[in-house]
């Protein structure tokens, strides 16, 4: 699949239309848009209107405003390098780091090779993870209630997210593959790399959620975005209270004080507009 957007957007037109339950491979451009592939590409003058390609739209039958929309991420196979970037006035310290600068960084056998010296295993993951707005045209660099540029590396092979449908057919896309990421992304960049992402998109009519969601087999999160960390996590704490309300029936006390006990907060990343985090709670703990 070659279509891809760079804003998420009710009117662009599907590339692909699926029934509930189909897989898909969506070949994903790297964040750059393959335009860094040698170190002496440095980041500096980008078309800012061409950054972060999301590929698709697809339009999933049977997704209706109020559904929620399964995503789930069944492999992901990468290309043989990937890169990593400074951008000059970009990143959580940016004013420490005024110069660009580019590492890129092969993959080999299961390893983002950074130096000759430093080898870190892959664990790759979308960092795009999108559907349409309700209105308007949105950026996908930007994380929202309908996804975007989450770079939250929770989104690994095995994870299921959950999106909220706004518009019919969801209109989902994804990009923006990174090879490995720290929590927090505090330059701005991961490895940033192509990829082929295999996923399976099944409609929700069931589930009611208001901004994405995360399920593995041993975790559920919530996950969230705030002008603050600390504005992010309380929409994140307070999503986790609903979900225990709704799935396990505790009054609210109980769930707030099972949250202090037992959620952990992490960060997503700290270098977009709005840092992101996200809530974890082990499914473990629970006897039934």
């Amino acid at each position: 699949m070659e279509m891809v957007v760079f804003k998420a957007d009710k009117t662009n037109p599907a590339v692909l239309t699926i029934d509930s339950g189909d897989t898909v491979v969506f070949e994903c451009r790297d964040a750059f848009n393959q335009v860094i592939k040698k170190p002496e590409d440095l980041p500096v003058d980008f078309d800012m209107e061409k950054i972060n390609p999301a590929t698709g739209p697809v339009f999933v039958k049977g997704a209706e405003p109020g559904d929620t929309l399964e995503v789930h991420i069944q492999k992901i196979d990468l290309a043989d390098q990937g890169s990593c970037c400074i951008i000059p006035n970009f990143g959580f310290i940016h004013e420490d780091y005024p110069d660009p600068w580019t590492r890129i960084i092969p993959i080999r056998n299961g390893f983002a090779e950074f130096s000759d010296k430093i080898r870190i295993p892959i664990d790759p993951f979308p960092g795009t993870i999108i559907v349409a707005p309700p209105e308007g045209s949105h950026g996908t660099l930007i994380p929202k209630e309908y996804g975007g540029n989450m770079d939250s590396k929770a989104c690994r092979v095995g994870t299921t997210v959950y999106l909220p449908v706004f518009v019919e057919g969801a209109l989902f896309g994804v990009g923006d593959v990174h090879a490995v990421q720290g929590d927090g992304e505090v330059c701005g960049t991961a490895v940033e790399i192509d990829a082929e992402v295999t996923i399976k998109l099944v409609v929700n009519k069931k589930k009611k959620i208001k901004r994405p969601q995360y399920e593995t087999d041993e975790y559920f999160m919530t996950t969230a975005w705030g002008e603050t960390a600390d504005a992010a996590a309380k929409i994140a704490i307070r999503d986790m209270i609903d979900w225990l309300v709704e799935e396990k029936n505790l009054t609210r006390e109980e769930e707030y004080a099972l949250c202090s006990c037992a959620v952990d907060f992490r960060v997503s990343q700290f270098v977009d507009i709005t840092p992101g985090v996200r809530a974890v709670l082990p499914k473990n703990i629970f006897i039934d």
